[in-house]
């Protein structure tokens, strides 16, 4: 093995995981060293949380950075106050390629400052439920690594968005998600009575809309327009902001929710027309589009990767469905396919249409409802994601044929799935699926018995609701539930995630004994003996 080139190990190490790979990197020098390739360092946060960190102090975080081997830093702070120390951008700024900030207390000038001096590689910067911003425009020198800003719940006026912006003059990738943007033409006039759209100078970019008391959609619509690089954004707030970008011809990624976008169809079709421009697009997610907008979205012939949760309105002509579905065939690039109803709509009574088998032959991922008519699908070798959502339409031989053609997935989910119990879960090939790592199947009628037909040692992750536990009798059921946890266990030692959530009967019972506390501090001791490396275990939501 240790003859093996660097580039050759590398590759194996990208396909385990975290601790599958610090395992193997004892086995000698050659894989010692591979382990800490920086290409491992880019996927993988290091992750601090005030309530819930071992550390006793911030200092043996720094501590244990400082001491790390890694030569790349992708760091994650949750819950965290930076007032007192920012120290820690001193000294690995230069090592910092990506920084999460989820719930920060408060983002300040000397939090922009410290960032702006010391972290001069940084390339993604994202904050998560920010609420507290003091931010002003300073003269800070602009990271020009920095391509990825993401904005998802921050409540942020366009004084302290221009500043954030400011620090990345070649942003390739936006996304602002429920910020509050404010697309009222009315308050737009009250606070910006004298706006024009041609900009003399880079600060006056800056300066144009710098309003302390609302977050604009002309702001954002100001700064895309000035962003030459800009070729990923994603939105769930005044989609409108899309259509005004100049530079749309060069996107290559792009996510939108057009839930409450569109009212009128005649007066909106045409904006979206604009979509079908966007010809190097490989990226698109789209959620509650309108079905009149589906044959835009058929133009894109480049995509990579297709996800679209349309929405049935009275009056829809449902034709449309099936001429989409039939273009899929022309999407000859297409790898990820999700394709279904939004939730609310789910229960709306409208045609399956099957896709074209060439769709099937080339995915890697599909997420959708199958159509029940068809004999048989053939589904490509490099299958390794699959989702059912409709198996309350499906037989159990219908879904054995469909489980026995996708010998190499790794990742299968199954909703809906009523027509499964325990006298027939032994009779689908889920233990002859010898890749898979996730399994999760939703409302069926199966109780913790069906668990123990699992025998799939790659497994990860297992998730099963509505599960029942009746006839309930304390001591024979917990000695059952009991038996069936250390079955897994042997079975399946590197299980990370058990969520096998109980059905409202069985919870009902045991609530009804006063045993909630009782059973779930003894099964919980028998899955920390039984799972040396569980992360999550839920026996109830």
């Amino acid at each position: 093995m240790e003859t093996l080139p660097p580039e050759i190990i590398t590759k194996i190490l990208e396909y385990l995981p975290f601790g599958d790979r610090r395992l193997v990197a004892m086995v000698n020098k050659a894989f010692y060293y591979a382990s800490y390739h920086p290409a491992f360092s880019r996927k993988e946060f290091l992750t601090y949380q005030t309530s819930k960190v071992d550390l006793k102090k911030f200092t043996d975080f720094k501590k244990m950075l400082k001491k790390s081997r890694r030569k790349l830093f992708c760091l994650k702070f949750v819950d965290f106050i930076f007032i007192d120390d920012l120290t820690i951008f001193t000294n690995l700024g230069n090592h910092i390629i990506t920084l999460h900030f989820n719930n920060l207390k408060c983002l300040n000038d000397s939090f922009l400052d410290a960032i702006s001096q010391c972290c001069r590689n940084l390339e993604k910067l994202e904050l998560v439920r920010l609420q507290d911003l003091s931010i002003t425009d300073k003269n800070r020198a602009p990271i020009y690594k920095l391509c990825s800003i993401t904005l998802d719940d921050v409540q942020m006026s366009d004084r302290e968005f221009n500043p954030i912006l400011k620090f990345a003059p070649n942003l390739k990738d936006l996304s602002i998600v429920n910020c509050n943007i404010n697309g009222s033409s009315q308050v737009l006039k009250r606070f910006y009575p004298q706006r024009t759209d041609n900009a003399t100078s880079n600060e006056y970019l800056f300066n144009k809309y710098n309003s302390n008391y609302i977050f604009s959609d002309i702001n954002i619509i100001y700064h895309l327009n000035n962003s030459v690089q800009l070729n990923s954004l994603r939105l769930n707030q005044c989609c409108h902001i899309f259509y005004q970008i100049q530079s749309i011809q060069q996107f290559k990624s792009l996510v939108l929710d057009l839930k409450n976008t569109y009212t009128n169809q005649s007066s909106n079709i045409e904006n979206f027309k604009i979509l079908s421009q966007c010809i190097f697009l490989e990226q698109l997610e789209i959620d509650h589009l309108p079905l009149w907008l589906l044959p835009t979205v058929s133009k894109l012939y480049n995509l990579r990767h297709l996800t679209v949760k349309y929405s049935i309105r009275s009056g829809d002509d449902l034709e449309l469905l099936k001429s989409f579905v039939d273009s899929l065939k022309d999407m000859k690039y297409i790898r990820k396919l999700s394709f279904n109803i939004v939730a609310e709509d789910f229960d709306i009574v409208h045609p399956i249409f099957g896709f074209p088998d060439c769709i099937f032959t080339s995915l890697t991922s599909l997420d959708c409802s199958l159509d029940a008519n068809l004999r048989r699908i053939v589904f490509s070798e490099n299958l390794i994601s699959l989702r059912i959502r409709n198996a309350h339409n499906l037989s159990v031989s219908f879904l054995q044929k469909i489980l026995t053609d996708v010998p190499n997935i790794q990742h299968l989910h199954i909703d809906r799935c009523c027509i499964i119990d325990d006298s027939n879960f032994v009779d689908l090939p889920i233990s002859n699926l010898k890749e898979l790592i996730t399994l999760k199947i939703l409302g069926s009628k199966i109780s913790h018995l069906s668990l123990r037909h699992i025998w799939n040692s790659t497994l990860k992750v297992i998730t099963f609701d509505s599960v029942s536990l009746l006839p309930f009798r304390v001591e024979e059921n917990l000695l059952a539930v009991r038996q069936t946890i250390l079955l897994l266990g042997i079975r399946i030692p590197l299980l990370t995630q058990l969520e096998i959530y109980i059905d409202s009967p069985s919870f009902s019972v045991i609530e009804g004994e006063n045993l909630l506390s009782y059973y779930w501090e003894d099964i919980k001791e028998l899955v920390k003996h039984c799972f040396k490396e569980m992360k999550i275990f839920r026996l109830w939501k």
